[in-house]
């Protein structure tokens, strides 16, 4: 009996000790996150910022029409109720977006892990790499760390920002459902998904062929999965077929853009030397993690249709592009950098979930790529905010 309390206290201690853990490092998270958007917004970092708080402006002056107003819904009334001018509401909101970014990926990681005990270091450490993990990068093979290869963590688009927890929770309860059938997670599913819409339609666009994919080589015919794939397009169908509608029109003098045209590549190769390569570089950590894990990925709904959004957002990216003056934006390719965020997060909690039972062979060298893209991803963060731009050429990698 003593011997049980006392395993129960200890038990008590370590997750009261790592709860204020969590607490403190989603504290550090606010801060860095609200000095890195308030210098976007500035001018003191190279980011879209800057433009979307204009957008804000002139949109809710009703002189241009945005297919994706959430994020500047939510700083222009945050703003006006605490007063502030769009800078810092731009800065305290999507703080709290990143904030609530990381809770999410937290939680998640701690429900698809059924090791519930003594896991909580798992469970920091898996959302801290998560969170701010990095592309493979080799200055040979392309000089530009974000820019060709595209990165799991992107930091200076405050629309996709806003969509990736949406995103994240939207396959998250969209699997869910399919293997409860429970309807709180088809509500869920839902309101996040059209949440997402609002975001950046960009996420919707790759789930809704992933989805219906999914439902088919799964055989889920039945009336409950089937009526959830019917509801979740037809909403969505009907609120991009509003947001398209209105995207390409001039609005107040502002271009939104041309028409969407096939362009096999073209923008793509705008921003690295070889796509295959690039995409070899992108998706080598999460293929390997997949590939050493191969028992328990095939048990994994969540890596499995996270890879269909990979190939539909690499279709997407690859094969078409918007004419005029926005086609060297390559807007497309914001589905290909939800879907590196998303098998990303699914892969890394499979890794360090069968971290200790993986043969060595396979285990270090992983962790080796692991610690290197987090190195990758931390010096492009870091770089930042000594105004490095997203765009720019890697003339001289430290220790590499």
């Amino acid at each position: 009996m003593t011997e049980t309390v006392g395993k129960s206290m200890h038990s008590r201690d370590k997750k009261e000790m790592w709860t204020i853990l969590n607490f403190l490092y989603l504290v550090l998270i606010y801060i860095i996150s609200y000095f890195m958007v308030y210098m976007q917004a500035t001018g003191q970092i190279a980011a879209d910022t800057a433009f979307h708080i204009k957008f804000t402006e002139q949109f809710m002056l009703g002189n241009i029409y945005l297919p994706h107003p959430l994020w500047h819904i939510c700083t222009h009334y945050l703003s006006g109720w605490l007063n502030v001018d769009y800078n810092i509401g731009a800065s305290v909101f999507t703080a709290f977006v990143i904030t609530l970014y990381t809770v999410i990926i937290y939680k998640v990681t701690q429900n698809i892990d059924e090791k519930r005990d003594d896991s909580y270091a798992r469970w920091f450490l898996t959302t801290m790499v998560a969170l701010t993990i990095g592309p493979f990068f080799l200055m040979s093979l392309n000089p530009h760390i974000y820019m060709g290869p595209g990165s799991p963590s992107v930091w200076h688009n405050v629309t996709l920002l806003m969509v990736k927890p949406f995103a994240l929770l939207g396959v998250f309860f969209t699997i869910k459902y399919f293997t409860t059938s429970r309807v709180t997670f088809f509500v869920s599913a839902i309101i996040v998904l059209l949440l997402s819409i609002f975001s950046k339609p960009s996420f919707i666009i790759v789930f809704l062929p992933a989805l219906v994919v999914y439902v088919v080589l799964k055989k889920y015919f039945d009336k409950a999965r089937l009526g959830f794939t019917l509801v979740a397009i037809l909403l969505s169908v009907a609120a991009l077929a509003y947001q398209f509608l209105n995207q390409y029109k001039d609005s107040g003098g502002i271009s939104t853009g041309g028409s969407i045209i096939i362009d096999c590549f073209g923008v793509w190769s705008h921003y690295t030397p070889s796509v295959t390569v690039s995409i070899m570089m992108a998706l080598g950590l999460p293929f390997l993690i997949s590939l050493f894990n191969y028992r328990s990925v095939k048990e994994n709904e969540y890596i499995k249709f996270t890879w269909l959004l990979v190939i539909f957002s690499t279709i997407l990216f690859a094969c078409f592009a918007e004419s005029g003056e926005r086609y060297i934006d390559g807007n497309f390719s914001w589905s290909w950098m939800i879907s590196l965020s998303l098998i990303y997060i699914f892969t890394i909690i499979e890794y360090f979930k069968h971290y200790f039972s993986m043969r060595p062979i396979a285990r270090y060298p992983l962790l080796a790529m692991v610690l290197y893209q987090l190195y990758v991803g931390w010096y492009y963060l870091i770089g930042m905010f000594n105004g490095i731009s997203f765009k720019e050429t890697i003339v001289n990698f430290p220790f590499f």
